[in-house]
């Protein structure tokens, strides 16, 4: 058995790439001493993107990762497949880094093995020594399909050089981990090896990894702490010290040095299994979704459960009550959305002074409507409020009927049932959609054409500010292809055009 580490890339996905030179250096302490096999650095990407460094390898990072592990340690990378066009440009984003990698890794569906042969064999016949292996996604999705994994098993044999399982999902249960093995094995043969990557949404990554071990499975995936995209992945540490011959060679206060550090990022990002994590694998959904939902923290976990059951049964955001807003639709002013920035309350009253009177004010969520209510002014302006996912659980309603709002544009599946308010009430079939999106939806509905942004700051204070960020532009993206024309009356993030309000 080999352990492949991966926690670095696949840790990734909680901290865009990024980790300091500082956790560099301990994990590679930790690392050189331990029996582990196979480092996998991070991906190889030419994207243009805001990924940090272990997204994007480079020589002087793998030489340093090289020159402090054992000899007969391996430094592997990962690469997009889908980021790939053609042999050409999988040869220019491994020419200049072959001699520090010892190999890489492909993450595919199962479908596109041919495409994947096709682009990669001309490569690997070019650059000799470097070891292609091929990670193959979704298992729990064809693990008891005995034809199709002989399928798949005999177009892989002498191809690449590892192929590894991947339980996408993190749905497996070691029941059906055993079927998936025992079906394997029947073909398995010394012209490839076998490894296994299982997630951790059910809490059964480390068991199902044993189950692999106990059929001589090559290569296990693991991660230290467990980090990984979502749930996470089998813990490094655990596979470690439950392993009969592995835990043997454990020596040195450098392993818990650095699970001390990762403990501590565990604490602040909040990687590991949990019953949103849990639903989602068994119910065919991606940990993705789940860890996106939960992060942006529009839905609390419990909510996000009936969202992922839902979300892909609404096929086209539509809305209820229309007419209702008949007053905002012959509007002949732009209305503004008002972002959650804490500028608003610096500089509130001054915006309510230079703005008519008849200007709609959308508040794109709760943050704006308590920093609304912290200016402490009486405002003329007719007011709508933006509830998407679970913005009502973070208002108190009786709030809201002291406010002479003039309406809610929110997302019926998320409205309390018992909600008796008096004003109007758009209703969206959505589900937990990103607010700006919501508004730019709703807005077209009406049949206005223009929408304009005050106080969306860009100032993020935590990584899930980030990840809305990210997600508002690509909002503003879609909006602006529906033909919204936006733009900001004060100083923005957005991918939109300023007016600046004080000139």
């Amino acid at each position: 058995m080999q352990i492949l580490d991966c926690t670095f890339r696949d840790g990734g996905y909680y901290t865009d790439w990024n980790f300091s030179n500082e956790v560099l250096n301990k994990y590679l302490n930790a690392v050189s001493k331990l029996p582990i096999s196979i480092v996998e650095l991070g991906y190889i990407s030419n994207k243009r993107d805001q990924n940090g460094p272990f997204f994007h390898l480079d020589k002087t990072l793998l030489s340093k990762t090289k020159s402090k592990l054992r000899n007969n340690q391996k430094v592997f990378a990962m690469i997009n497949f889908k980021e790939i066009s053609n042999s050409n440009d999988l040869y220019k984003l491994l020419a200049n880094k072959q001699k520090y990698l010892d190999g890489v890794r492909f993450a595919i569906n199962p479908k596109d093995v041919v495409k994947f042969l096709k682009i990669i064999l001309p490569v690997k016949k070019k650059i000799k020594g470097l070891s292609f292996n091929v990670n193959l996604m979704y298992a729990s999705k064809w693990y008891n399909k005995k034809n199709f994994i002989v399928n798949i098993l005999s177009k892989l044999k002498n191809k690449v050089d590892t192929i590894a399982f991947v339980d996408s999902y993190g749905a497996l249960t070691p029941k059906e981990t055993y079927e998936l093995f025992e079906e394997v094995y029947k073909h398995k043969n010394s012209q490839f090896k076998i490894g296994c990557h299982f997630h951790n949404n059910c809490g059964l990554a480390l068991a199902n990894s044993i189950i692999a071990k106990n059929y001589n499975c090559d290569v296990i995936d693991t991660t230290f702490r467990g980090m990984g995209r979502g749930a996470g992945n089998a813990e490094t540490e655990l596979l470690l010290a439950i392993d009969n011959l592995t835990r043997k060679k454990i020596d040195g206060f450098e392993l818990t040095d650095l699970l001390d550090d990762l403990e501590e990022m565990k604490n602040n990002l909040k990687w590991g299994s949990s019953f949103p994590y849990a639903f989602a694998a068994r119910n065919g959904f991606s940990q993705s979704l789940i860890m996106d939902l939960i992060q942006k923290r529009r839905l609390d976990p419990g909510t996000a459960v009936n969202v992922i059951a839902k979300s892909s049964q609404v096929k086209k955001v539509k809305f209820e009550n229309l007419k209702t807003f008949s007053r905002f639709k012959k509007s002949k002013s732009t209305p503004i959305l008002i972002g959650g920035g804490p500028s608003f309350k610096n500089y509130g009253e001054y915006f309510f002074d230079k703005i008519d009177k008849n200007i709609f004010i959308i508040l794109s969520g709760s943050r704006a409507l308590f920093n609304l209510i912290s200016l402490n002014k009486k405002v003329k302006n007719p007011i709508i409020l933006i509830a998407s996912g679970s913005e009502f659980k973070k208002i108190n309603l009786k709030l809201l009927r002291k406010l002479k709002l003039y309406g809610i544009i929110a997302e019926k599946e998320f409205i309390p049932g018992n909600i008796k308010l008096n004003f109007r009430m758009l209703k969206s079939n959505s589900v937990a959609i990103n607010p700006v999106l919501l508004t730019g939806l709703a807005v077209l509905s009406n049949g206005l054409k223009k929408l304009d942004f005050a106080f969306f700051d860009g100032s993020p204070q935590s990584k899930k500010d980030k990840i809305v960020m990210e997600e508002t532009n690509n909002a503003i993206n879609f909006l602006n292809k529906k033909g919204l024309n936006m733009r900001s009356l004060t100083k923005n993030y957005l991918n939109i055009q300023n007016q600046n309000l004080w000139i």
